[in-house]
């Protein structure tokens, strides 16, 4: 949930008087089940542990896959860019007789500033900007604790503000909500399902498709105890409409034509062409390629099932490549995906008094 920034500038954290040249950018809280003050520590260990980037849903890696790539050639990310090298840490500012010690856990690709039983502080510097990620404990309405996340920054520059400019919306939109989930989760003790893979898809399932003798398939499942319709959950994946990193991938790379605008007869782009009893086939297609793909859920199970015919050479020599990425992408998606039904139907449900 966003927070207004006194939130965050209300409280007596210590990182006031190391960052007062830091703009606040964001302050985020994240429920917990934790109830004390003193249980700070594992909060932070909860998150670590849940700090696994191959879980993230296919927006969030998209989204960062490309901006490493853009670092990397533009020179962005680069050492002599970093902390203690184009600015000074902020370790550099701990007071020698503060009670701060500059220790705690780093999380790539953050170093860490400080860490007491109550906050931390962890940074980050690049050609763009200089970072503060900051995480404090704090009592809530209902009696327990909430994790707050507050972001710092101090632009490099005219480039640097225009660079947040640029991105607020994904960080807004995309980044945030999925950390969101992710962190709430882990602050909750909920063990993520294990989602089971295979490209040796049952004959029936295969029936499920328009080209059951596709060039490729492959069929990704998790667990749930959510109940929703195959349609519900389809857009529950991949939206009314395509996000950015959808339709990059899917215009820019496979060239699918998609449809435009919010329809009953669409998800995301691809046309709803035959519903079954427990399942939704969507199709696209391209001059080298067409796709399906089918979302099935039955029997406290929800599978995304993807079949993809090579129409014409390009086809053949580029998924091939892509269906790793996708094969690593989609375990987070369905993850993703199940996080976000049960969060709707539980914010459907009134509280019981």
């Amino acid at each position: 949930m966003r927070l207004p920034a006194a939130a965050h500038t209300a409280q007596p954290w210590r990182i006031h008087e190391l960052a007062p040249d830091f703009r606040l950018q964001d302050v985020w809280a994240f429920r917990t089940s934790a109830e004390g003050p003193d249980d700070f520590p594992g909060a932070l260990a909860a998150i670590r542990a849940a700090d696994n980037p191959e879980t993230d849903p296919l927006p969030i890696r998209f989204l960062f896959a490309v901006r490493w790539k853009l670092g990397a050639l533009l020179g962005w990310d680069d050492d002599k860019q970093g902390v203690a090298k184009r600015v000074r840490s902020l370790r550099t500012r701990l007071p020698e007789d503060s009670g701060l010690t500059s220790h705690g856990s780093d999380r790539l690709p953050l170093t860490a500033v400080y860490e007491l039983d109550d906050e931390a502080a962890l940074e980050l510097a690049n050609r763009t900007v200089h970072a503060v990620m900051h995480l404090g404990w704090v009592p809530a309405a209902d009696g327990e604790h909430e994790l707050r996340m507050a972001v710092l920054v101090k632009p490099n520059g005219l480039f640097g503000r225009l660079y947040m400019a640029a991105i607020a919306p994904f960080r807004h939109l995309i980044v945030y909500p999925s950390l969101t989930r992710r962190w709430e989760a882990a602050l909750s003790g909920a063990v993520p399902a294990t989602v089971e893979g295979t490209r040796d898809v049952p004959a029936d399932l295969r029936a499920l498709s328009s080209m059951p003798d596709a060039d490729y398939a492959d069929m990704f499942t998790i667990p749930t105890t959510v109940d929703a319709t195959p349609e519900q959950w389809a857009r529950a994946m991949f939206g009314d409409v395509p996000t950015v990193g959808e339709r990059l991938l899917w215009r820019g790379l496979l060239g699918l034509r998609l449809a435009r605008g919010r329809s009953p007869d669409t998800v995301a782009g691809w046309r709803i062409t035959e519903r079954g009893d427990g399942w939704i086939r969507l199709e696209a297609a391209s001059w080298f390629v067409s796709g399906n793909l089918v979302v099935r859920a039955a029997d406290g199970r929800v599978s995304l099932i993807t079949h993809l015919r090579y129409d014409r050479l390009p086809g053949r020599l580029l998924w091939p490549a892509m269906s790793a990425v996708h094969r690593r992408l989609a375990p987070g998606l369905l993850r993703d995906t199940v996080a976000k039904v049960k969060a709707s139907r539980e914010e459907k449900v009134p509280a019981s008094t």
